[in-house]
């Protein structure tokens, strides 16, 4: 699947700390592309094979064979991603700096810019005690090492080399994933107008230097903590108890800012709806605790194939919606098939008796013309798609019929 063409900043040049890796980037590529098209090659094979009179037995192994061969091709698709955000930040962190995401009981970590090698040194060595530090010298770098690595705080100072540290947190903000990390900014100038500046870019803090050590890690504990406490309100707010899945309140926030991130970029945006299909026969022979469980089952097998950017929600009662960004129509029925298919062949131990999770699903993809409620269309083109699936049998994917042909 598309599933995302990678990105980031830099330009390729820099000095030692960057590790630019352009001939192993190159290879990979190339290796990527090969599997996927192969992948993809095998795909039609088998759907060649499934043909509806190849009878029973040899239609299903072949369409499994269809299933997992389109599953290697995402997996190099999201290689090819991967592969492309680490050749165009040119940035590869020191060993000391960040890694994947902080688990419980890790030490906070925190991204320090700053150009003065002392300045910088001597903030990491101050810190390192309590914290795992990453330490980097421009703003490049800073976007960089903050997109792969994910800090739990940056520490930026406002004037760096390239890239000044108010255009770095303007970045960061812009960026999905970056876009909650906090910012304590560092300047010597520290007039009326450059901390308000700050402030509305989305600073957590501004700290005017030269600031003794001891404030600036009061600073950071603080912005931490009060960090956490957001954090845990707003996943309260934010999460579907039953499923562990966003809610509809998170859905329509996050589906407005993928709808102006593709038009911006013009890139490509998918919507999937998935409703249960026989949850009603459930809740009257077994009650609603059968019931929640069984929605809570589904909802597990729709996370289990999200990628990262990718954002699953309860919509309401037993009915989902998935949205994937770089995504087209034609990739976004893959998925769905994929879903389908998996749901179709599992059930849930309700007593004695099995309960069946079978799903239908509707596909749909923002139009090629900007519209005045693009957000609201492209759900309804999804839901219209699902209910032409439920017309169609149950248990079985559409897409709209706006949409590209895969």
């Amino acid at each position: 699947m598309e599933r995302g063409a990678g990105g980031g900043p830099g330009d390729g040049s820099g000095d030692a700390g960057r590790g630019s890796r352009p001939d192993v980037g190159s290879q990979t590529d190339r290796l990527c592309a090969e599997i996927r098209d192969r992948a993809r090659y095998l795909a039609e094979r088998a759907r060649g094979l499934s043909a509806p009179d190849s009878g029973a037995g040899r239609h299903a192994r072949a369409r499994l064979l269809e299933v997992d061969a389109e599953t290697l091709a995402d997996l190099a698709e999201d290689l090819l991603r991967v592969a492309a955000g680490l050749a165009a930040s040119a940035f590869v962190p020191a060993p000391r700096d960040i890694g994947g995401a902080t688990s419980p009981g890790a030490r906070p970590r925190i991204l320090i810019a700053e150009d003065d090698d002392d300045e910088r040194e001597a903030i990491a060595a101050g810190l390192e005690a309590d914290y795992e530090v990453a330490a980097v010298s421009d703003g490049s770098q800073a976007l960089a090492s903050a997109r792969l690595g994910m800090p739990d705080l940056v520490v930026l100072d406002l004037r760096l080399p390239g890239i000044d540290g108010l255009a770095v947190l303007d970045s960061l903000r812009s960026d999905l994933h970056t876009a909650e990390v906090p910012v304590i900014l560092l300047s010597g100038q520290a007039d009326d107008a450059t901390r308000v500046r700050a402030l509305d870019l989305g600073a957590a803090d501004f700290v005017q230097k030269p600031a003794s050590l001891q404030e600036l890690r009061a600073r950071i504990e603080r912005t931490l903590r009060l960090t956490r406490r957001q954090s845990h309100l707003r996943a309260l707010a934010q999460t579907d108890v039953l499923t562990g899945l966003a809610n509809l309140r998170a859905f329509r926030g996050r589906l407005d800012d993928e709808v102006r991130r593709a038009r911006r970029y013009g890139t490509s945006l998918t919507c999937i709806m998935a409703d249960m299909d026989h949850l009603k026969p459930v809740n009257d022979a077994f009650g609603h605790a059968a019931g929640d469980r069984a929605i809570a089952a589904v909802a597990d097998v729709l996370r289990s194939q999200l990628r990262a950017t990718d954002m699953g929600a309860r919509y309401g009662g037993d009915e989902f919606v998935l949205l994937l960004p770089h995504t087209s129509a034609g990739d976004g029925r893959i998925l769905a098939e994929r879903l389908c298919q998996r749901l179709a062949t599992a059930d849930l131990s309700v007593g004695d008796r099995k309960v069946s999770l079978r799903t239908s699903f509707g596909v749909a993809e923002l139009g090629p013309e900007a519209g005045l409620d693009d957000g609201a269309d492209l759900v309804r083109h999804a839901d219209e798609a699902l209910y032409a699936a439920k017309r169609s049998g149950r248990g079985r994917v559409e897409v709209h019929s706006r949409a590209p042909s895969p």
